[in-house]
């Protein structure tokens, strides 16, 4: 048996299975009422892991009204499933009384080939959930392949807030970082 080097991880089409006429390279199973394609190779796990960024008011780049951008970079093939999120006034948090968090910011995301998520800036509350009603990319999830990145664009509405995404993400993983010659 040969043994060789991965050196490049797996894109998610080369995870799959062979798909042969009994299996198909993939199957679907439900996470949350998304449902993304799950590989029909025995070698291949998931689990799940949150991906994530902040801006804060104490940013250089933090100014009312206008776009901070925040880089979230993928090494493991993944699936997005839900992006979430939150806003704070950090000095009086009793200022946001009465208004939804997710109403002080707009938020956009572009995949790193240019592919857009959200065609434009949109207020956070049409289309960012939170952990109690995630906002869930529906279908099949969206498919983040090794060394691709997402623009994430928050632009806050209000003075002093604290605001944080949280990304929902299904990782898939090969076996390890050889494979068997063939």
């Amino acid at each position: 048996m040969n043994r060789e080097a991965v050196l490049q991880m797996p894109s998610m089409g080369q995870l799959g299975g062979d798909g042969n006429a009994q299996t198909p390279p993939f199957v679907r199973m439900p996470f949350y009422p998304t449902a993304p394609y799950y590989s029909t190779r025995p070698n291949v796990g998931y689990q799940p892991r949150f991906y994530g960024c902040t801006v804060l008011s104490s940013d250089a780049d933090y100014t009312v009204n206008n776009e901070a951008i925040r880089i979230i970079q993928f090494d493991i093939p993944c699936i997005l499933i839900a992006q979430n999120g939150a806003s704070i006034d950090t000095v009086v948090p009793a200022n946001l009384s009465g208004i939804s968090p997710l109403n002080t910011f707009l938020f956009r995301m572009e995949y790193s080939t240019g592919d857009q998520l959200t065609t434009a800036a949109r207020l956070a509350s049409t289309c960012v959930g939170t952990m109690q009603n995630p906002g869930e990319i529906g279908s099949s999830g969206y498919v983040m392949n090794p060394g691709s990145s997402l623009v994430i664009g928050i632009t806050p509405l209000l003075p002093n807030l604290r605001i944080d995404i949280t990304l929902h993400c299904l990782e898939a993983r090969g076996p390890s970082n050889y494979t068997m010659g063939r």
